[in-house]
């Protein structure tokens, strides 16, 4: 086994390698690869943001669409065809609609042949037949409809929303164009630094919306082909576009029209502020290095010498804590040795007593000598019983190395209750024990165990002495053998504790008892004891009943 200054030194390389060396290692590598790495993290910072705001973006879109089709749906369901054909009442239908959303210029009514029979906004459209018109087909196709950016007889690119609606046995049709403005505001309010921007595109590649930095309504793009991503939400990309300028992109197909909304930006932009957090990274990375070898150097010397310090203490502490809780449970037990001492000198006494008397009688030639020998051997006895008891309190008394062996439970047990009982019979204590003459064995030290026992069955003796002073109380002790465990119970009739208490009693310092008639370490001294055998510890009381403490301990099997 290594020690000493071998030891020191092994252990110094050892922290000095976790604390410095093998960090130092990844911070090379960083210095290396972090530059790449960096970059597909930042680049996929950027994917998601610019996929993000074209989720967003999109999902604003349609729910203005929606809400437009929603406004003319709700006043085909509470208006009549013969009503809104009236100009008067259309124009004030059409304030109303205008003070609720603000987003259309005009409003018109369509009988079943796809004739505008009434009209109010800024052209004179009344009396055109637009049966043949696509919006209008599909209209009174499908019950509702939001065009494409188109011309038609007005000659300038809009986008109506029509419904169609029933009435009178017949079908007809009210028709809003959006304001241009306001839908310009909606798609295309996005921008993302100086390139940045977003814009709408139809699946034949034709601008939907006005694109800023290049393209006109109606307009073919030329990019248009690269953007198609699939029908469901999708991630960023970057392409090369046909102006030579590399871009990021993000589109998503909307619900309400078969649009795709476009988010793109300069890939030279999104990405400039790279190369300045790499020289940050690099810069950080040589401080640490620096800073690593340095304080892990120094502090490597100081831990090693208050490893070897806190080493030593731990040891002795814990020495010096079994001896405390050992000599605590010494002195609770103090009481019935004397009792049990005492008997025997009494007997002694008595029998000196009579031998002084039968002495006079042998002198006198009234008695025989048989007699003393009698006297002689009951006195032997007693002198023996004194000093089976002094050796048992010597031997839990004295101070002893831990040796592990195997422990037979049931003579173990038995040894155990001939050093309480006699504490029990003072008290006026019932002591009752169910323990098999040899039954299984365990592995451990025999002075701890026997420790551990003793604190338990002290405790239960004070916990009746407590409650039932020297009448009615009741402590016993009983072996459970289960298949791989050996399981010992220490029952009383005493108090019972609740469930804050039961909560609290393994640790350390926590007593019950009035100031100076407990130090609060035998409990936490026994779990800390049983838990290093492998076993466990448990407790069950009930307040006014009693308690039962139960020792499970792993089986040894004989090799």
């Amino acid at each position: 086994m290594m020690t000493g200054r071998a030891y020191d030194r092994k252990i110094a390389r050892f922290i000095l390698g976790n604390m410095t060396i093998v960090p130092l290692v990844p911070f090379l590598v960083l210095l290396v690869v972090g530059a790449i790495l960096f970059s597909g993290a930042m680049e996929k910072s950027i994917m998601a943001r610019i996929s993000q705001t074209a989720r967003d973006h999109g999902m604003m879109v349609d729910s203005f669409l929606n809400e437009r089709r929603a406004d003319l749906a709700l006043l085909a369901s509470i208006s009549s065809f013969e009503a809104l054909s009236s100009p008067e009442n259309l124009e004030t239908a059409f304030g109303n609609l205008q003070a609720s959303s603000g987003a259309f210029m005009d409003l018109g009514v369509f009988d079943e042949a796809g004739v505008h029979v009434a009209y109010t906004g800024p052209y004179r459209l009344e009396g055109i037949d637009y049966q043949e018109e696509f919006w209008f087909r599909k209209t009174m196709a499908t019950g509702s409809w939001i065009s494409d950016v188109f011309t038609g007889f007005r000659k300038t690119p809009h986008v109506v929303v029509a419904v169609r609606a029933q009435g009178a046995g017949r079908p007809w049709v009210l028709r809003a164009t959006i304001d241009t403005d306001v839908f310009q505001a909606v798609t295309g309010e996005v921008r993302i630094g100086q390139t940045g921007e977003a814009f709408l595109l139809n699946d034949e590649g034709v601008y939907q919306s006005i694109r800023p930095s290049r393209g006109k309504l109606m307009e073919k793009d030329p990019d248009s082909d690269a953007y198609v991503m699939g029908d469901g939400w999708a991630g960023a990309r970057v392409i090369a576009c046909r102006d030579g300028v590399k871009r990021v992109f993000a589109s998503v197909r909307l619900t309400e029209k078969p649009w795709r909304l476009v988010v793109v930006q300069d890939t030279r932009e999104a990405f400039e502020n790279r190369m300045r957090i790499y020289l940050v990274i690099f810069a950080v990375m040589v401080a640490g290095s620096g800073a690593l070898l340095g304080v892990g150097y120094g502090l490597t010397t100081r831990i090693v010498s208050r490893i070897r310090r806190s080493d030593d203490a731990a040891v002795h502490l814990e020495e010096q804590l079994y001896r405390a809780a050992r000599l605590a449970e010494l002195g609770e037990m103090a009481a019935g040795f004397a009792h049990e001492i005492n008997n025997p000198l009494q007997v002694m006494q008595s029998e000196l007593a009579y031998m002084a008397e039968t002495v006079r009688d042998v002198e006198e030639g009234t008695e025989e000598v048989g007699m003393i020998r009698e006297s002689l051997d009951q006195m032997r006895l007693q002198i023996g019983r004194c000093s089976d008891i002094t050796r048992s309190v010597l031997n839990f008394g004295r101070k002893s190395t831990t040796r592990d062996q195997a422990v037979v439970m049931g003579d173990f047990l038995a040894d155990v209750a001939k050093m309480v009982r006699s504490r029990a019979e003072v008290s006026g204590v019932q002591f009752l024990t169910e323990v098999p003459e040899n039954g299984s064995r365990v592995w451990g030290d025999p002075s701890r165990l026997q420790q551990v026992f003793l604190n338990l069955i002290n405790n239960a003796l004070d916990a009746v002495e407590a409650r039932h002073g020297s009448c009615g109380g009741k402590v016993s002790v009983a072996v459970r053998e289960e298949v791989d465990t050996v399981c010992v119970d220490v029952s009383d009739n005493g108090s019972g504790m609740d469930e804050e208490t039961r909560s609290k009693i393994f640790s350390p310092f926590f007593t019950t008892k009035p100031p100076g008639s407990g130090t609060g370490l035998g409990l936490s001294v026994c779990f800390g004891i049983i838990e290093g055998m492998g076993g466990r510890i448990h407790v069950s009381s009930t307040v006014g009943e009693g308690s039962v403490f139960t020792i499970s301990l792993p089986r040894h099997l004989e090799q």
